[in-house]
């Protein structure tokens, strides 16, 4: 059976409604029950539903997978998508002058809603990060990840760099960059950290906790951060 284009059938509804001259309380209920007989997810709930998280295999399989193709632009830009929990369009437009290899940090220039912020990274990575950094000053790059020809990363092509080594390590369930940050608030969480602290790298809003988040600044979450990255499955 062919659908009935949207325009279409909403003039038929709103025909339909009219003639009960409903107000406001009148259409939330037929749309709730509407809503429930079609068995549909508002997209709050379905916000809430968390994607299938990699395991601590699947997360080592990925990563030895990334290891063997002996790329370090993708081993370096696949574990920092993964130890911050930035995400892929933030992480395609960090600059060199965004990194700050002494205190382990990033800022994150416009990132959601057009906000600043900073995030960390680990002190285990901060050797191996350097050494990248290094090698992109010395070609003259001007963003952390670039291509041969010297323009920055896509979030399209950063989706497929994840997809490619997900299918490599033989992983079944989708992966993609979003996936990362969930992984790593996961484990974080898991690890005790607050979310109002959480809230300081991740970039999230939440009301009920704001108060306590302008009280914070990132210095409140470093060692907390630091520690319990010791134990994270990548290093």
């Amino acid at each position: 059976m062919e659908k009935i284009p949207p325009k279409e059938m909403a003039d038929q509804i709103v025909k339909l409604i009219r003639k009960q001259h409903p107000d406001s309380n009148y259409l939330k209920k037929v749309f709730q029950y509407v809503r429930e007989e079609l068995a549909l997810r508002s997209r709050m709930e379905q916000s809430t539903r968390l994607p299938e998280l990699m395991t601590e295999d699947e997360l080592k399989r990925f990563f030895k997978a990334v290891w063997h193709a002996s790329n370090r632009t993708h081993m370096v830009m696949l574990k920092l998508m993964l130890f911050t929990g930035i995400r892929n369009e933030e992480l395609a437009n960090i600059t060199l002058q965004h990194v700050n290899l002494d205190s382990m940090r990033i800022r994150i220039s416009h990132g959601k809603g057009d906000k600043d912020r900073y995030v960390l990274f680990p002190r285990q990575f901060q050797g191996e990060m350097a050494q990248y950094v290094s090698i992109q000053k010395e070609k003259g790059a001007v963003y952390l990840f670039e291509s041969n020809r010297s323009s920055k990363f896509t979030t399209r092509w950063i989706r497929e760099i994840v997809k490619k080594y997900a299918i490599v390590a033989g992983i079944n369930k989708r992966i993609h960059p979003h996936l990362f940050r969930h992984q790593i608030l996961t484990y974080l969480t898991s690890k005790g950290i607050v979310d109002a602290k959480i809230q300081l790298i991740s970039g999230h809003k939440n009301r009920e906790s704001l108060s306590i988040y302008q009280d914070l600044s990132l210095a409140d979450i470093e060692n907390d951060y630091w520690d319990a990255m010791k134990d994270f499955p990548v290093q």
